[in-house]
């Protein structure tokens, strides 16, 4: 693993080729929402959801995926630990030209 990583848990997250939009995984699928995503809360697992990234990047269905740090509240909602992620959460910072897209359907 990346020795600049930073601090567990972390969450795999990457842009959808197609719309550009912010998706996570969530052991299955790309998700939309950074609730839905699984957590990797050990060195294994994040090094699992890591492998999973370069593989689905390779799939060409996503774009810069990589594992971003987050943290757990008390009743389990997750939020991002950086500025990056937490600002990726509202969308493209460019319009689509495209037909609508809803993150997570095709």
């Amino acid at each position: 693993m990346d020795a600049k990583r930073p601090a567990l848990p972390f969450v795999l997250t990457a842009n959808d080729l197609l719309s550009g939009y912010t998706v996570y995984h969530d052991g299955a699928h790309w998700v939309p929402k950074l609730g839905d995503a699984l957590v990797a809360s050990d060195p294994e697992a994040a090094e699992k959801l890591n492998d999973l990234g370069l593989a689905e990047l390779a799939r060409g269905a996503i774009v810069d995926p990589y594992l971003a740090g987050v943290s757990i509240a008390v009743d389990g909602a997750i939020a991002p630990r950086h500025f990056r992620d937490a600002y990726r959460l509202s969308g493209p910072t460019i319009a689509f030209a495209g037909p609508a897209f809803v993150p997570g359907e095709q």
